[in-house]
């Protein structure tokens, strides 16, 4: 929660009330409602669970000296300003590199320009998303068409031919209403429109544990939780080099003898729309049914190894890190063995481990050092990792 904390100050310009900021945290930490709004009595005084761990947050990054002020005014000190370095513009620093992985300290733009054209098979990303209220230091929603417009057009030169585009965005709303931005379709048809890129498909990823939004979902009750994330399909083709063959089949339901009798009775009749069918047409083959476009995965929970040793480094989490299970089913599908794929916005660099697993090269960028010390922990173990002074 440390960094999410520091990172809501910084955009609120360095100083913000506590009751500010408490939900914007939550989104970062993709909070479930009950616990966001789960509530404990002390004293005969009910207090909120989340709130008061956030305050606890607050002390200790006090005792670090990275935030300073009055309970009632949060403010974030030099040093923890520091704690939040970027790259400066325009420099790309090798960070570490294994024989089949290269991980940059860069932005996305100028990452581009060190990676040669025509020689990726997967981009996958998953960029900030826009929020419409500019008081949070963040994107507007023509900000960010805007600047995503553009990395698409540096991305569109660094896929090969039959190469993919993957980018995760999720839905936000309307300024002050709960309807919603229509900004994925407006990213979608300019990257068609402007940079002649394909809608090839597109995967949903489904999240139960997905937070809902607290002023509509939680508070007023006028929509649902949201739990779906989109993850649009771009090639420069419209026969790119997929393979579902790749990816594992899903295990066929059981069935009992009747239903296998009343498929084969079905098999040999005409249907209402005067088709004949082959009673083999519809037959089981291999191990199970060809997969879906349905991605089904939580959170990360706990982290496992790479959160374990950030903490013991003192390396603040990335706050919106992918369940493994969501990159693993875009390389499966986009990409064969031995190619490489590429994250601009690689965070903790989860998409770079799933690659290596599935025996792919990767190539990551992302502009904050402490996210990059951090992925490495995903992967100095082996053998083949390599570290580099940030000098070089």
């Amino acid at each position: 929660m440390e960094y999410p904390l520091l990172q809501v100050l910084e955009e609120r310009g360095g100083a913000a009330r506590p009751r500010d900021i408490y939900g914007e945290i939550a989104e970062r930490l993709n909070l479930d409602p009950d616990v966001r709004s789960e509530k404990k009595t002390c004293s005969d005084q009910d207090y909120a669970v989340f709130d008061q761990q956030v305050r606890w947050t607050r002390q200790t990054l006090v005792a670090k000296q990275l935030v300073a002020g009055e309970r009632g005014i949060w403010e974030l000190t030099d040093k923890g300003r520091e704690k939040l370095t970027r790259i400066d513009r325009g420099k790309v620093v090798l960070i570490y590199s294994l024989d089949n992985g290269l991980a940059f300290l860069a932005h996305a733009e100028e990452a581009a320009g060190a990676i040669e054209p025509a020689s990726i098979s997967l981009i996958m990303t998953s960029p900030p998303y826009p929020v419409v209220n500019r008081e949070y230091g963040r994107f507007t929603v023509p900000e960010w068409l805007d600047w995503m417009s553009g990395l698409v057009g540096l991305w569109r030169d660094l896929l090969r031919e039959d190469g993919t585009l993957a980018v995760n965005v999720m839905d936000v709303f309307q300024p002050g209403t709960p309807s919603l931005s229509p900004y994925v379709e407006r990213f979608t048809l300019d990257a068609i429109d402007r940079h002649g890129l394909h809608l090839a498909g597109r995967m949903n990823w489904h999240n139960p544990s997905k937070l809902g939004a607290i002023e509509w979902a939680v508070k007023r009750r006028v929509t649902p939780r949201n739990t779906l994330e989109h993850i649009l399909l771009l090639s420069k083709t419209p026969n790119p080099a997929w393979d579902t063959r790749r990816m594992p089949c899903e295990p066929y339901a059981e069935r009992s003898a009747s239903q296998i009798a009343s498929d084969a009775r079905r098999a040999n009749a005409r249907r209402p729309g005067g088709y004949d069918i082959n009673e083999a047409a519809f037959a089981r083959r291999g191990e199970g049914r060809i997969p879906s476009n349905l991605i089904v995965s939580g959170g990360v929970g706990g982290g496992g190894t790479y959160a374990r040793r950030c903490r013991v480094a003192g390396f603040s989490l990335h706050p919106a890190r992918f369940p493994e299970e969501v990159p693993r089913r875009v390389i499966q599908l986009t990409t064969a063995p031995g190619e490489t794929v590429y994250d601009p916005m690689a965070g903790s660099n989860t998409t770079g481990k799933v690659a290596l697993d599935l025996g792919r090269r990767f190539i990551s960028s992302e502009p904050v050092l402490e996210y990059v010390q951090g992925s490495a922990f995903r992967f100095d173990q082996r053998s083949d990792f390599r570290a580099h002074p940030m000098s070089s």
